[in-house]
């Protein structure tokens, strides 16, 4: 007999175990029932919209991948700015009345600002232009190219 106690645990172990098994059953079926595929010269080149491959592809910028990191560390922080807003009513009350008082206040001022000063940071440093000015280049307008 399980202890009260271990009864959640058993759940959750439960849940673990459900999703472990159709991870491993999504996997391991489609190799034992799919069909068997050929590859060949043909099969394996690269599809671009029903034309020929043009050759290897183009490199990337490492601008495009700093911008990707910038965005999902600004989309972060602002998921705890949401959890922050909705709390922020019943945390601000007096300490007294079971809120946090003033100091949720300051702390979420402090969060901001460290916030700000990384987008200035960045934007000072050029990460967020798309177009270098040292390089010379700038982008094609619309309709060029």
């Amino acid at each position: 007999m399980i202890s009260p106690d271990y009864k959640e645990f058993v759940e959750v172990g439960a849940m673990l175990l459900a999703a472990i098994f159709f991870a491993v059953a999504a996997i391991v079926l489609p190799v034992l029932l799919g069909p068997r595929r050929t590859h060949g010269r043909v099969k394996d080149t690269a599809y671009e919209c029903g034309l020929p491959a043009m050759g290897e592809r183009a490199r990337f910028s490492v601008k495009f991948y700093i911008v990707a990191m910038l965005f999902i560390l600004f989309d972060v922080e602002v998921v705890f700015l949401i959890g922050w807003a909705v709390l922020y009513h019943d945390l601000i009350r007096p300490v007294a009345q079971g809120g946090m008082g003033w100091s949720m206040l300051v702390g979420g001022g402090i969060f901001l600002l460290v916030l700000e000063v990384g987008h200035l940071y960045a934007w000072r440093k050029g990460t967020l232009n798309w177009a270098s000015s040292r390089s010379g280049r700038r982008l094609p307008e619309v309709g060029q190219s």
